[in-house]
């Protein structure tokens, strides 16, 4: 198999699908005009047992899609066809109301006002439908009802935060923590693991990795907060999700079609006020969004239009330090490598999506996600060599390219209802790339043999701008040239039917299949030559901007290029049922077989392995009131072995990843991760929208893995080449804490004020190890905390959040441990109404500028080494938003 031969396969599934997406909606939109004009309008209000309005009751057609939930006017309005339909209402606590209404073919508005009396009552599954009236509150209920532990952030909350990406959206989440790359967001943990054990979806569909060379660890900082419409954090899993999420899923919800018109425009500028020291460097910041949401058919078509944009330029100090001649072993600091950066980032949004309701029981829902992020990016760097007393060097160097990153997702979701049974379907296609155009970097040294050098500041403070050989010329020693293209699509299919056991629905049974396709391209080109181009002055740099490629038109497929791809095919049973009113249960058998092959292109080398594996999982929820509740989940995951780990690599520098002076490098030997996990959770629900969870879990997990570097010299120049290697089974136990609260149960007055924040402790343990080692990358403390002010009445919102993320082990150098130190961070935000439908906003990032660093050792102990420190700055945007209708 080719690499040729797979593209043309992919475009050929491709332009299949699109075909098949096209029929199912040509299909739909010619069903839809058979009823439009059939239905009625059937509204009311729902009330408790004192005539007080329920927000946010579920009010539906049984065996269709036709529902509602109320307003904050305890309203409801649906469009029903006629004849005789079977009305459900349903609020959690509340007994269910169930009646039959007749409609003729002459009834154009029918009102049913609805009430409702307590109750322990309640459904094996909550399904809402429609509008989500009520925002954070209804996705409170939601997630009351979900079957596993689960923690839903709605936009209606996280829009209030100075977030950009969906990272630093997550991170105010319960359990949950991030890692951040230029200073943004990048990479989520769930339940202190490693990020490349959380499983990362949109809209229920697996993303594929936008990262080269980490293909199990989901990046989220190409995707803006403000298109997505909800956030959740599942905890555990059901028979029904995929198995490779030892630590959880991270489902993010798009935004979709609603009942009601909408229009959002909104637009700002800033500054980014830290570094900014390269010559000719901007600062400013711009952003803006826009919203559009509408009914397109009487009531048989929605369609939505989002799109965003968001540009900054950001500049950034890092400070390197090797040790001893391979970088790592020794005490004294043997080379200072400074690095000044100047990054200007674009951000590119674009989300469609059309709903059809060509019947009663069915819905179909068409979308489209497209992200982008385009680098423009110089950087200057000195190498700072400690020598002898009669040779020092010292390494001018200068580097500058573009990068690349795109996402296009494209999914077809279908439900179909019967009397007692449910048909739901899917098909997506993802596909990200990463393209690196024309990487130049340009080498200029000097060689002293007449005495030491000397410089105005200690060794260990040298700057770019720093020389140690005031007035010499400094020859160009090597230029080298670096394109990337990286891709890789996943295309996914799935069925699910779910029969009811019984007429009240209190049980069901339900079955499905899954068959996922991933594959991974990578192309390289690579020429270095010695000289290559001008001297420069002792203080100089290399200016690339005047200098002509090595190459104007790169070949990429002649490098260390392969291909590899991933099927996984799944199958799974699951049984619910409400024993009584309080006790409800799930049990679930899932099967997967995982193949894993790859080609090398230059050799056409092939390799595959397969694997076959049972999950089994366990639900339990146990209602001790209305709003206090008790789970229980046991649940078997893996996370799979990555692409590039079991792509050969035949030598160290031959396979190069995006970053400068990082290769990879590969370990067939390496073997998938299993866990087995316990979680057990208490939930109290409260009034003002309010919640409590308190959650204890352990999970115990078989072949963990820590990323190891090697430390060697590639053109003199120190580099690094990462893979992964499997260590000892491990034991974590956790304590998670986390709140979502109003003030208002202290004094009504201070309804305005709300306290939002979680607290998570981990404790690791190795297999046969005493001492106090940890799983890389899994952080033992997070904690977040947020403070909001949002009055009506001053038409004021504002916004005070702080994350913490204790010290983490990172990887492994040449045997050593390499730890990151503690992190605090600080966002403001706030809002104010202008006029209505006008407000004004401001938002503050990283107010702490605190600083990043890597340590041999722990960073707080005494005999720790510092590797590196780098600091990114604050920055802060103001802007208009203009939302009619609010």
């Amino acid at each position: 198999m080719t690499l040729q031969v797979n593209k043309a396969a992919r475009r050929v599934a491709l332009v299949t699908m699109r075909y098949l997406l096209f029929v199912f909606v040509l299909a739909a939109a010619c069903c839809s005009t058979t009823l439009r004009a059939q239905e009625a309008e059937l509204m009311g209000t729902v009330t408790g047992p004192q005539g007080d309005t329920l927000i946010g009751a579920s009010v539906r057609v049984v065996g269709s899609v036709i529902g509602a939930v109320t307003d904050l006017e305890g309203h409801y309005i649906l469009s029903v066809p006629p004849g005789r339909i079977r009305l459900l209402a349903t609020y959690l606590g509340f007994e269910n109301y169930d009646t039959v209404v007749v409609v003729s073919t002459t009834d154009r508005e029918l009102e049913v006002d609805i009430r409702m009396e307590e109750s322990f009552m309640t459904t094996g599954e909550v399904i809402v439908y429609g509008r989500r009236a009520a925002g954070q509150a209804q996705a409170l209920r939601v997630q009351q009802s979900a079957v596993v532990p689960q923690t839903i952030l709605h936009a209606e909350t996280f829009n209030k935060y100075p977030d950009i990406t969906l990272a630093e959206t997550v991170q105010r989440m319960p359990g949950v923590t991030i890692t951040r790359n230029r200073g943004e967001g990048e990479l989520v943990q769930v339940r202190g693991l490693p990020e490349q054990y959380t499983a990362i979806s949109l809209n229920g569909q697996r993303l594929p990795a936008v990262q080269p060379e980490a293909d199990r660890a989901g990046s989220l900082d190409i995707i803006q907060s403000n298109l997505v419409e909800e956030v959740r954090v599942i905890k555990a899993r059901s028979a029904d999700m995929d198995a490779d999420a030892i630590g959880g899923t991270v489902d993010f919800r798009i935004r979709q079609p609603e009942d009601k018109a909408e229009i959002l425009l909104q637009a700002g500028g800033g500054s980014n006020f830290g570094f900014d020291q390269i010559p000719g460097q901007s600062s400013s910041i711009t952003q803006a969004a826009a919203v559009l949401n509408s009914e397109l058919s009487d009531e048989a078509v929605y369609g939505l239009l989002a799109g965003s944009y968001f540009r900054h330029n950001r500049g950034n100090r890092t400070q390197r330090f090797d040790y001893g001649e391979n970088g790592t072993t020794g005490r004294e600091i043997s080379r200072v490598r400074p690095i000044d950066t100047d990054r200007m980032t674009t951000k590119t949004g674009l989300v469609g999506a059309v709903e059809l309701r060509p019947s009663i029981y069915n819905r179909m829902r068409l979308s489209y996600n497209y992200s982008a992020n385009d680098d423009e990016v110089m950087t200057r760097e000195t190498n700072f060599n400690r020598g002898n007393a009669t040779t020092a060097l010292e390494d001018r160097i200068s580097s500058r390219w573009k990068e690349e990153r795109r996402l296009n997702m494209v999914a077809l979701e279908v439900e179909n209802n019967f009397k007692l049974t449910q048909l739901t379907y899917a098909l997506s296609f993802a596909s990200t790339s990463e393209r690196l155009r024309d990487r130049q970097r340009a080498f200029n040294s000097s060689t002293v043999d007449n005495g030491a050098a000397t410089a105005d500041r200690p060794f260990e403070d040298l700057l770019p701008t720093d020389t140690r050989f005031a007035g010499q010329s400094l020859e160009r020693r090597f230029t080298e040239q670096l394109n990337l293209n990286l891709e890789e699509d996943i295309a996914i299919g799935g069925v699910n039917i779910t029969r009811h056991l019984n007429s009240s629905r209190t049980s069901f049974l339900r079955a499905g299949g899954r068959y996922r396709i991933k594959e991974r391209t990578y192309e390289e080109f690579y020429q270095g030559v010695a000289g290559g181009g001008p001297a420069v002055p002792s203080t100089g740099f290399p200016d690339l901007s005047n200098e002509s490629l090595l190459d104007e038109d790169p070949d990429l497929t002649s490098g260390p290029n392969y291909y590899a791809s991933e099927k996984i095919a799944a199958g799974y049973l699951m049984y619910l049922t409400n024993w009584t009113a309080k006790l409800t249960t799930s049990v679930g058998l899932r099967y997967e077989y995982t193949d894993l092959d790859y080609t090398l292109q230059r050799s056409q080398d092939t390799d595959s392995t397969s694997y076959n594996d049972l999950f089994p999982s366990l639900n339990i929820t146990y209602r001790l009131r209305r709003d206090h509740q008790l789970r229980f989940s046991y649940y078997d995951a893996i996370a799979r072995v990555p692409y590039a780990t079991v792509v050969p690599t035949q030598r160290f520098a031959e396979r190069r990843q995006a970053r400068l002076d990082v290769f990879s490098l590969d370990n067939p030997d390496v073997s998938p991760t299993y866990s087995r996990n316990l979680d057990l959770t208490y939930e109290r629900y409260g009034r003002n929208d309010g919640l409590i969870s308190v959650s204890a879990y352990a999970k115990f997990l078989t072949d963990p893995t820590v990323r190891v570097a090697n430390f060697e010299f590639v053109n003199e120049q120190p580099s690094l080449g990462y893979s992964i290697a499997n260590t000892a089974d491990a034991r974590l136990l956790g304590l998670e804490l986390g709140f979502y609260q109003s003030l208002a149960f202290l004094n009504p007055k201070l309804r305005i004020l709300n306290v939002n924040g979680n607290v998570n402790l981990n404790s690791y343990q190795l297999d046969g190890d005493d001492t106090d080692n940890t799983l890389a990358q899994a952080p033992r403390r997070s904690a977040n905390l947020s403070f909001v002010y949002s009055n009506p009445r001053t038409r004021l919102n504002l916004v005070l959040a702080g994350n913490y993320r204790s010290s983490t082990l990172d990887l492994l150098r040449d045997g050593q441990p390499v730890w990151i130190n503690a992190v605090i961070s600080l966002d403001l935000a706030a809002d104010y109404e202008l006029f209505k439908g006008i407000s004004a906003y401001v938002r503050v990032n990283n107010a702490t500028d605190h600083r990043a660093e890597r340590y041999i050792g722990k960073p707080d102990q005494d005999d720790s080494l510092l590797l590196s420190k780098t600091q990114f700055g604050v920055w802060g945007v103001a802007g208009l938003r203009w939302r009619p209708g609010r």
